[in-house]
């Protein structure tokens, strides 16, 4: 299972993009904080590969049923 963040240094780009090419699975997308109420939405692969090479802050998570990338924007982070 896939554990990455940009906040450990654990993210790596190229193979996130690998495993977003190569699954099934359903792809969702959330900017910034669920518990501040972001929501997560499903989103297309072409759509997650711009978001893993575009988003500066961003942390993807793999689940049995899913693939999370969770994005932030910099004032997420004060």
């Amino acid at each position: 299972m896939l554990k990455m963040s940009f906040y450990n240094g654990t993210l790596d780009r190229e193979k996130a993009k690998e495993v977003i090419e190569s699954t099934d699975k359903v792809l969702k997308y959330r900017l910034g904080f669920a518990y501040r109420g972001a929501e997560a939405v499903p989103i297309e692969k072409e759509r997650a590969l711009h978001i893993i090479e575009n988003a500066e802050y961003l942390d993807v998570e793999e689940a049995d049923m899913e693939i999370l990338l969770n994005a932030y924007t910099g004032n997420d982070m004060f």
